[in-house]
């Protein structure tokens, strides 16, 4: 069951909207008053007069109750139902919620007479309509999962996109397939709940000739999943080896990669069988640089398990190790065969590695574009809460754009760059505080706040972006860090960026979403912000 929910104020649009987009997508259309005063016998004006608006949002959910069981349909909903969080919660269990946006002032223009909505009658229904969309107006957003603005736009331009925003919505019970158009060898990303029960199946179709798999995953994420996916995959016909390594950054190194280099050795592995990396971004990094080195080259498919490497690291096909000079300094560029990410794994998933992958939403959504970050202040709060849907959208929606920009850059040798924005001083901050004592999600944040102060400073960019970028950050939970570095220890660290061209420290710089670009900075110049930084979290540590 797949509803679409037009939600919004009186006026909005949704009673007109609403029969078209139902003509475009083939589905009935439902209006909720009509439902609500054919069950009561009496008109939406009778029933306030009558009962009170309290019994009137009662018929409401009684009404939506009764065409759950419906074939997939457009309806078109009160104004006042979102005050109600049993009916927002059966809305998105039963459906898509697209919030068809307007204000008082539209409204009421669109309204030919304002006595004929009861909450409106008054004396002064201009006055009645700003406070009663004032109160109502974050309950409309935090129960839409797409917001459509409808002020001084033509009917048809609205349908457009609400029909644009269903047709891209995940479907219960249907992964989100995005492809990965690189090379000679594109790949899919497959997305939803519980799809690590066709992970034999999909892999299958991506190594359809593989005997053998090699299962590295580390030995928390291995207690989690590993018995699931080894069963799936030998019920696919694949002989597993399972190889597990200790979790967190310290494995991601030469000795534990060549530790799994000798057991494929061992194994006797063939260029026919196959790597699947089980775990998180150092698991994926790690798995994905053993294939590409082993044999020059064999099959591997990424199974990401966290925030982080579902949104970003898992696909695009880069692998490596740390170097005691710095985080992935050695690699190489290994593209799966497939990538499947199930995101009923992030249930589990701690905080700080929830925040770290947060990180990489906000910057997919700041690089991508007004849209996605529109979308994504939005949704921030239902994010934060994780919310199943709004996950599966952000998952999807960093996907996308990731696709979009190894399709036109496999291996960084220009636009792929904008994908590094706030990792310069992140990766500092990381070797200079030591691994582990800052939360990635929080060095990458402060390294987005820094960037985007500096475009400002050097490069004529936006404080209105910058107070967008920062309030988002702290809805998201990533507030700015405290921590006290050496600003020289940092600057030196900033050096091994693999951004880096002839000794001159390069940053990507946003001056608003979507515009971006990588310049050369002076060290004099990072210097002189660096002191001002690392001066300013001395104020704020208490």
């Amino acid at each position: 069951m797949s509803h679409v929910f037009l939600i919004g104020f009186m006026g909005a649009g949704k009673s007109t909207v609403g029969p078209l987009v139902a003509e475009r997508l083939g589905r009935p259309f439902i209006d909720l008053d009509e439902v609500v005063a054919g069950q009561q016998g009496r008109e939406i004006v009778e029933i306030f007069e009558g009962d009170g608006e309290a019994a009137f949002r009662a018929f409401e959910l009684e009404a939506l109750g009764s065409i759950a069981d419906r074939c997939d349909s457009v309806v078109a909903c009160g104004g006042g139902l979102v005050t109600m969080p049993t009916s927002v919660t059966r809305m998105r269990k039963l459906g898509t919620v697209v919030h068809l946006v307007t204000t008082a002032d539209e409204a009421l223009k669109r309204i030919a007479d304002p006595s004929t909505r009861p909450l409106l009658a008054g004396e002064n229904p201009e006055l009645a309509a700003r406070s009663l969309l004032d109160s109502r107006r974050e309950l409309y957003a935090a129960a839409a999962d797409y917001e459509v603005d409808t002020v001084g736009r033509p009917i048809a331009e609205v349908v457009d996109e609400v029909v644009l925003r269903v047709a891209s919505a995940p479907r219960r019970g249907r992964p989100v397939v995005v492809p990965v158009k690189v090379g000679e060898m594109p790949y899919e990303v497959v997305i939803g709940p519980g799809v690590l029960e066709d992970a034999g199946a999909l892999l299958r179709i991506g190594a359809p000739t593989a005997g053998r798999i090699a299962l590295v995953t580390d030995t928390t994420v291995g207690d989690l999943f590993g018995l699931t996916v080894e069963r799936k995959l030998i019920e696919e016909g694949y002989a597993v080896h399972p190889l597990a390594v200790a979790p967190g950054e310290d494995s991601k190194n030469w000795a534990v990669a060549g530790e799994i280099l000798e057991a494929l050795a061992e194994l006797r592995f063939e260029r026919t069988d196959f790597v699947v990396a089980l775990g998180g971004g150092v698991v994926g990094d790690l798995a994905g640089f053993v294939a590409a080195t082993y044999l020059r080259g064999i099959g591997f498919a990424q199974v990401p398990t966290t925030l982080l490497a579902q949104v970003d690291s898992s696909v695009g096909g880069k692998t490596g190790v740390d170097l005691k000079a710095g985080k992935n300094l050695a690699g190489a560029f290994k593209q799966p065969t497939i990538v499947i990410a199930d995101t009923n794994t992030l249930e589990l998933l701690p905080q700080s590695e929830w925040r770290s992958g947060t990180a990489e939403v906000a910057k997919s959504a700041v690089v991508d574009g007004e849209e996605f970050f529109s979308w994504l202040e939005a949704a921030a709060e239902r994010f934060v809460s994780r919310d199943e849907r709004t996950i599966i959208e952000a998952v999807s929606r960093c996907v996308r754009f990731k696709a979009s920009v190894v399709s036109a850059d496999e291996t960084e040798v220009g636009p792929r760059e904008c994908l590094n924005y706030g990792h310069t001083l992140g990766h500092a901050i990381e070797k200079v505080a030591g691994y582990g004592a800052v939360p990635h999600g929080i060095a990458v944040a402060e390294g987005m706040r820094f960037a985007a102060r500096l475009s400002v400073e050097v490069s004529g960019g936006s404080r209105e972006f910058v107070a967008r970028q920062d309030a988002i950050l702290d809805t998201l939970g990533l507030g700015a860090m405290t921590e006290a570095l050496d600003p020289q220890l940092v600057l030196e660290a900033m050096h091994s960026d693999k951004k880096a061209r002839g000794g001159t420290v390069r940053f990507v710089l946003v001056e608003a979403p979507g515009t971006w670009r990588c310049e050369p900075i002076a060290d004099a110049v990072i210097a002189e912000h660096l002191d001002a930084w690392l001066e300013s979290k001395v104020r704020r540590t208490p």
